[in-house]
């Protein structure tokens, strides 16, 4: 399952809005905003429909990750 910083990263890449995330699972904006931040934990039912929309495997979300990592611009 993803976690919330695995999440918003996911999110960045696919330009989602959290208005985005909220309407693919089924969750309030602040609920995603609260998740990505770390004061709630993903559901594993809301992780499940997020990869399920975006067709997600384990072994693309570990190849996202790395895509996020090595195209990271700091501030």
């Amino acid at each position: 399952m993803l976690s919330g910083p695995t999440l918003y990263k996911i999110r960045k890449i696919y330009r989602l809005s959290q208005k985005d995330v909220a309407k693919i699972t089924g969750i309030s904006e602040s609920m995603v905003s609260m998740i990505e931040s770390g004061t709630r934990q993903l559901p594993d039912k809301v992780s499940i429909k997020f990869m399920e929309f975006l067709q997600l495997t384990p072994e693309k979300v570990i190849a996202l990750l790395e895509f996020y990592q090595n195209t990271e611009v700091e501030t």
